[in-house]
């Protein structure tokens, strides 16, 4: 049974590299969600809803369950399918995620759920601030950061967007 590796925003596969080299396992995937570092389909709409979906379309295909874990938005979403189809999880591990009702957005993720100033947001991202925000307020290394907001391109702006915005109440 193959482990699967999930990632956060605003991040692709290649977060979980520095894990992967220090696993002995060989069965080992990260994959990367919709409009992160890959394409949408065709009218996906980046909901946290269709990301589920998504991940349960994705893991039933693999065809036994997975050892299956999320970091940030990863633990998340693979929260929400282990409770949706436990069939599917032989274990589960996340980190760096709310999964309470009470949670409160940090202020970053209140922006990108603001139309007007999420839009203004990431119209106006300069890489050398963001990475020096993420470095800052979310204790990202700086050649992890460095990295990581090189990657932001249209689509994942536009996917960050849509994925926040659709979970206000993430908790509930």
């Amino acid at each position: 049974m193959p482990a699967v590796l999930i990632h956060g925003v605003p991040d692709a596969h290649r977060v979980w590299d520095g894990v992967r080299r220090h696993l002995i396992r060989s069965d080992v995937e990260a994959w990367d969600l919709p409009g992160f570092g890959t394409p949408r389909s065709r009218g996906f709409g980046s909901t946290k809803e269709e990301y589920v979906d998504w991940l349960i379309e994705r893991l039933e295909r693999v065809g036994e369950p997975v050892d299956l874990v999320g970091h940030d938005w990863g633990c998340i979403l693979t929260a929400r399918v282990a409770s949706l189809r436990p069939d599917l999880v032989r274990t589960w591990a996340g980190s760096s995620a709310p999964v309470s009702a009470e949670y409160v957005w940090h202020p970053l993720a209140k922006i990108w759920q603001d139309p007007v100033e999420g839009n203004r947001f990431m119209d106006e991202l300069h890489p050398a601030s963001f990475a020096k925000d993420l470095m800052e307020n979310f204790d990202v290394p700086a050649d992890v950061a460095g990295d990581m907001v090189l990657r932001v391109d249209g689509t994942m702006r536009d996917s960050i967007l849509k994925l926040y915005r659709s979970a206000e109440t993430v908790g509930a």
